[in-house]
């Protein structure tokens, strides 16, 4: 029995190294993806609207397709959609620069391929999180998920700041074929974990929509689990705007500063994220994670208010960091909340909801962004939008089901 629990261990461990290797290299793929995407919008064009505009087609799928993708996860094999995921995304993103090496620049063409990545990509974070519901203990969830959500976090350290570095000596094209290599070598990492046999999925008699009415229908009867997922989508609405498209419009067009400087901002926020990711591992056994979700949208909306009174780069990047730790004790809360307290069978359709609430938002508020930039200054953006962020944990704080979700059984 000993021998058994000892290799159990060791091939938990494994698992949990090859699944944060896979994450850390497609992540800082998707980190460089994004930064080259906007920036060489924003450049070829100099129009923020635009900018806005391709930022919104990239996010756009989860809109359409979040919620399809949930049930697939429910149905099918969720490891092997995984891998499907990162294959089509791959063979995707190689377009581009093949696109712009003959010197094709079309903007409605980036867009239309930016829609197409995102599309497959939104079978992944379902599929994604079911599987770590399923492959490990509830007791370790929390942990888990703070171990690999590091490997994200550092990626998004490394990717922007690599990404500067490699714009100094290479052209825009080479970022978006790294993009396609990372999600290559991810598969070759994934390919090597063991796979639970309770990932082999059958196909049940309903039908697709069938299961999304089910999956809509477990909202109703636990409003708890419904509320806190309403409360992502108008957080994220908030939030995710100003990060995709705020922050590249800020340093490029009222700082003054580079690509490079961009890259660097960005790694800030990683850095923020990584000491936040750090933390939820350090003492998530003596904090309540519903209390600890809802302080982490406060801190989001207040410190992004703080980019009203930014004058340089350089304090650019310092707040930055401090808005980046708020971030984990939201992401990292909510998917134990679901993993732990929730059907395994619903899981799927439950993180693809999550998902529509986070991409799907990122896409109208990136739109939304770069339309009121046009009204007014980014800075008076940054500060409306992040008192809206901080008013949705506010208002879930006055709520006694939130403030105690992590307590209660679905």
């Amino acid at each position: 029995m000993l021998m058994i629990k000892n290799i159990t261990k060791i091939s938990a461990k494994k698992n949990i190294a090859l699944l944060w290797g896979a994450q850390m290299i497609s992540a800082a793929g998707d980190a460089i993806y994004q930064l080259a995407l906007l920036w060489f919008v924003l450049d070829i064009t100099g129009s923020s609207v635009l900018t806005g505009l391709v930022a919104m087609s990239a996010h756009m799928p989860a809109i359409l397709f979040g919620l399809y993708a949930g049930v697939l996860s429910d149905r099918f094999n969720r490891f092997y959609l995984m891998v499907f995921s990162h294959a089509s995304q791959a063979l995707t993103v190689i377009i581009i620069p093949i696109m712009l090496f003959y010197g094709i620049k079309h903007i409605i063409l980036i867009g239309f391929l930016a829609f197409i990545r995102s599309s497959f990509g939104t079978l992944f974070p379902p599929a994604l999180n079911a599987f770590i519901a399923e492959k490990f203990p509830k007791e370790k969830l929390v942990k888990v998920n703070s171990l690999l959500t590091t490997s994200g976090y550092l990626a998004f350290l490394l990717g922007p700041a690599l990404a500067g570095i490699l714009l100094g000596i290479l052209s825009l094209r080479s970022l978006f074929i790294f993009d396609a290599v990372s999600f290559l070598i991810a598969i070759l990492l994934l390919l090597m974990i063991t796979i639970p046999r309770s990932t082999i999925k059958k196909e049940n008699s309903s039908t697709t929509f069938q299961d999304l009415l089910s999956g809509l229908g477990y909202l109703r009867k636990h409003p708890a689990i419904g509320i806190l997922i309403f409360l992502t989508i108008i957080n994220n609405l908030f939030i995710m705007g100003p990060a995709i498209v705020g922050i590249p419009i800020l340093v490029k067009m009222y700082l003054g500063g580079t690509a490079s400087d961009f890259a660097f901002i960005e790694a800030g926020m990683a850095l923020g994220m990584l000491l936040g990711a750090f933390a939820v591992y350090r003492f998530s056994d003596r904090l309540s994670i519903g209390k600890l979700l809802l302080a982490g949208m406060i801190w989001d909306g207040v410190t992004y208010s703080f980019f009203y009174w930014v004058p340089t780069v350089p304090i650019a990047i310092m707040l930055i960091v401090l808005h980046g730790m708020g971030i984990p004790t939201i992401t990292i809360s909510r998917t134990a909340i679901i993993q732990r307290h929730t059907p395994a069978n619903y899981h799927g359709r439950l993180f693809s909801m999550v998902h529509l609430g986070v991409i799907g938002m990122t896409s109208l508020s990136a739109g939304l962004v770069g339309f009121l930039n046009t009204l007014i200054p980014i800075q008076e953006v940054f500060f409306f939008f992040g008192i809206g962020g901080a008013l949705c944990g506010i208002i879930g704080a006055s709520i006694p089901t939130l403030r105690t979700i992590d307590q209660q059984i679905y």
